[in-house]
């Protein structure tokens, strides 16, 4: 009987030590790396809590971004092995679009048409991506690259036709490559800018996230607040 008590309480022991250790494990494991690029911290939200869609977009922009950049350095040290400073290439740079002051994407200009410029941006990334595919026919983070983009541009346009936005379309002359040394300079511009347009593209959609939480915290307050007033 003794053995059978000891093995009991040896039993009890070791599962309230795994109890204790699923509960040290945090549910969502990407929310402390939210504001990686942002510069913000996320602190409306608990790390249990589950994860709004624009968070979801703050997560898939950050990877997205993420990987754009690595690329992007992988580029260049094979293209422009001989230069360590990306600023030297600063004057054969071609000029690709980018998220402007005007657009409404900061917080202190913050608009509502910040969404489908962010749209029109990616889309044009989207669609000149297949030069950097030509370029990096062996990288496995082409194909990251692409699925990446192609599902933040399909979250972001469910939301744009729930809110019946208008989104316009950026057009630009074909990409003209007469030459290798034309190809590396294009390739290398288009996945600099890129990588630019994604670190703007992270701070507005995690400002935006943050926006949305305070603005309906604000209105989970507003019935405790009338009734106060009417007292």
């Amino acid at each position: 009987m003794p053995s059978a008590q000891n093995a009991a309480l040896f039993l009890s022991a070791v599962l309230a030590a795994f109890l204790s250790l699923v509960d040290a494990v945090p549910a969502y494991s990407g929310l402390a790396e939210l504001s990686e690029t942002s510069g913000d911290e996320v602190q409306d939200v608990e790390g249990k809590s589950p994860l709004s869609e624009r968070q979801k977009w703050h997560l898939m922009a950050r990877d997205l971004h993420r990987d754009v950049k690595m690329l992007r350095d992988q580029q260049f040290e094979r293209d422009f092995r001989e230069t360590v400073n990306m600023t030297a290439y600063e004057g054969v740079r071609i000029t690709t679009p980018l998220l402007r002051p005007s657009d409404g994407c900061l917080s202190r200009n913050f608009s509502d048409l910040c969404l489908s410029r962010i749209y029109s941006v990616l889309s044009w990334y989207k669609e000149n991506w297949s030069l950097i595919e030509n370029e990096n026919l062996t990288s496995s983070l082409v194909k990251d690259i692409k699925r990446g983009t192609k599902r933040l541009l399909e979250a972001i346009n469910s939301q744009l036709q729930i809110a019946d936005g208008g989104v316009d379309q950026i057009s630009s002359a074909p990409l003209s490559v007469r030459s290798a040394w034309t190809r590396k300079t294009t390739t290398h511009s288009i996945l600099f800018n890129f990588t630019s347009m994604m670190i703007d593209t992270c701070r507005a959609v995690h400002y935006m996230s943050k926006r949305k939480t305070a603005h309906r915290a604000k209105d989970m307050k507003r019935p405790a607040d009338w009734s106060s007033d009417k007292n």
